[in-house]
């Protein structure tokens, strides 16, 4: 990563934003789900255009803003937008959002995303908590020189999902009598969606759902020292398909189902330790 951009974003941040520092908690919206915002008390946002280490996206579906908002009486940072490996651009690009998080001293990650469902347990719809994943993108985002800020040579990956923010997120859904699945998480490079044969191959190695995104974010934010919990919106199912898949698809069911998992953060984000 260029340092001299992600300072410069930094310092952007730190400008743009009333106190970041003082916000441990940040969520990440996947496709369809960026009303995050709308039920909290939006402080003041900046758009990513203003930072260069990440830059401007361009996939629908995913807002374009770095937010601060107080929810449940607790201050956040909501992201509005993430970068793809499948836009062309490098994995320190892709982890440069979820770092610069780290930097301003965040310890608790919440990502959420839109996935396609390939256990017969999930249909369109279905809210899943990822318990465990695949990087499937044959990319690690921290190939290359290891700056120490950022986090060990060899973090340990073996648990990348916080195990005590799981069980309250669980017991969250069932006050809120939310049924919320629990699977594994295979990401994908995209952008293509995949062929019955590659749905297929994923289930048989373990996978419950699959997406392009979030394993990278994991696997930065673990290096940080982050506790990170992660939600995937079951958009299309590769064991009912319904035809072709279509990211408007996508974007109209997290949109639709996507109220069920604003009403699970809702609820969770007071109950999370600082």
């Amino acid at each position: 990563m260029n340092n001299t951009l992600f300072e410069q974003s930094l310092a952007a941040l730190r400008r743009g934003l009333p106190e970041p520092e003082t916000a441990d908690l940040a969520i990440v919206t996947g496709s369809g789900l960026s009303r995050l915002v709308e039920i909290g008390e939006d402080e003041e946002s900046i758009s990513f255009s203003e930072l260069p280490a990440v830059g401007q996206g361009a996939v629908a579906g995913h807002g374009g803003r770095w937010h601060i908002v107080r929810l449940g009486g607790r201050r956040a940072h909501v992201l509005r937008m993430r970068r793809h490996f499948y836009e062309g651009v490098a994995q320190s690009q892709v982890i440069a959002g979820v770092r610069l998080l780290a930097r301003l001293g965040v310890s608790r990650l919440i990502l959420t995303n839109a996935a396609g469902g390939l256990s017969p347990r999930l249909r369109v719809g279905d809210l899943m908590r990822v318990t465990d994943h695949i990087n499937g993108q044959h990319r690690n985002p921290l190939i290359g020189p290891n700056d120490e800020r950022n986090g060990p040579r060899f973090p340990d990956m073996s648990e990348p999902y916080d195990r005590e923010m799981g069980e309250l997120i669980d017991e969250t859904a069932r006050e809120q009598g939310i049924d919320l699945k629990r699977g594994v998480y295979v990401a994908l490079a995209g952008p293509t969606y995949e062929t019955r044969s590659e749905a297929r191959l994923w289930r048989t190695l373990g996978a419950d759902a699959v997406g392009m995104s979030t394993v990278p974010e994991v696997i930065a934010a673990r290096h940080a020292g982050m506790r990170v919990a992660a939600i995937s919106l079951i958009t299309n199912s590769h064991v009912r398909p319904q035809g072709p898949t279509t990211h408007e698809e996508v974007l109209e069911v997290g949109e639709r189902a996507g109220r069920r998992l604003l009403r699970l953060l809702q609820a969770l984000i007071p109950r999370l330790p600082p």
